[in-house]
């Protein structure tokens, strides 16, 4: 660790996750306050008509349901969008999490952003797994949206990201301080020790750092109830190796938004077992 980061991208390309509900209004409202000021907006509502071949002999209804469900939500996108600029909704064929990567890709994004709660248990369900997917298969730092507790519109005042010395960490903390300092936002460095040895002298090298003792998921959680955005690593692990990861967790149960940052597999030198993805 050289106590210096890697300066990061803006997000000039960001996609959206819109499925119709009020989680994911929020989620391109909050993208559209994270991506550059000169940046692309792009809602996606993914249309999957393989669902209405289930339906059997009703399968042309559903087909046809389906449809004006995705216009109704691209509609409703539409007009949270009104009035700012480089924006817009499109619909795409195919399943959720393959619309997406096809798009972020397709667009180059530098950001993908989910809503995280759901009004209903299946729409729960569904997005769930669509956010575990993307955190550990999206080509970009992932978004995951929260509405805030006390209503009104998200403002992000306060930045948490945990660090632990790896080098996705290490990213995590150069998006929050370049996010911080675009936004005016305070950037509190978190490290927790109730994992593997870190290194708290060397950590303390890249500035003011609060230690929990907790381990990283519960600390971070934690951290989320005063944050207006957790920022976690992410080292893009895949398969069983990926399961139970930190980012994973955190994204779920954390009551702010998190923002993941996405990193390759094999970083350099780690401190094991912080806040960077682990067992």
């Amino acid at each position: 660790m050289t106590g210096t980061t890697r300066q990061p991208a803006e997000f000039n390309r960001v996609v959206c996750f819109v499925d119709g509900s009020p989680d994911g209004l929020e989620a391109l409202r909050q993208a559209a306050t994270l991506r550059a000021p000169d940046g692309e907006l792009v809602g996606v509502v993914p249309l999957d008509l393989g669902l209405a071949a289930e339906a059997g002999f009703e399968a042309t209804h559903a087909a046809v349901q389906l449809e004006e469900e995705a216009e109704q939500a691209r509609d409703a996108a539409a007009a949270a969008l009104e009035g700012i600029p480089s924006a817009e909704v499109e619909i795409v064929s195919g399943r959720p999490a393959a619309a997406l990567r096809a798009v972020a890709e397709h667009r180059r994004a530098d950001l993908l952003a989910i809503g995280r709660h759901g009004s209903s248990r299946r729409r729960g369900l569904i997005v769930g797994s669509l956010v575990t997917e993307m955190i550990h298969d999206a080509p970009c730092p992932v978004l995951v949206t929260r509405a805030p507790t006390e209503g009104g519109p998200w403002v992000p005042r306060t930045l948490t990201v945990g660090i632990d010395g790896s080098d996705c960490s290490l990213d995590a903390l150069g998006v929050a301080r370049a996010l911080g300092e675009r936004l005016g936002a305070r950037v509190r460095l978190l490290a927790a020790t109730g994992g593997k040895r870190i290194d708290a002298d060397e950590l303390g090298r890249l500035g003011d750092v609060e230690l929990d003792e907790r381990r990283p998921v519960d600390a971070l959680v934690a951290a989320s109830e005063g944050s207006d955005l957790v920022v976690v690593g992410c080292r893009g692990l895949h398969g069983l190796a990926s399961l139970g990861s930190v980012s994973e967790r955190v994204a779920h149960r954390a009551v702010s938004t998190v923002l993941v940052v996405r990193g390759g597999a094999s970083h350099g030198q780690e401190l094991r077992g912080g806040i960077a993805d682990g067992p």
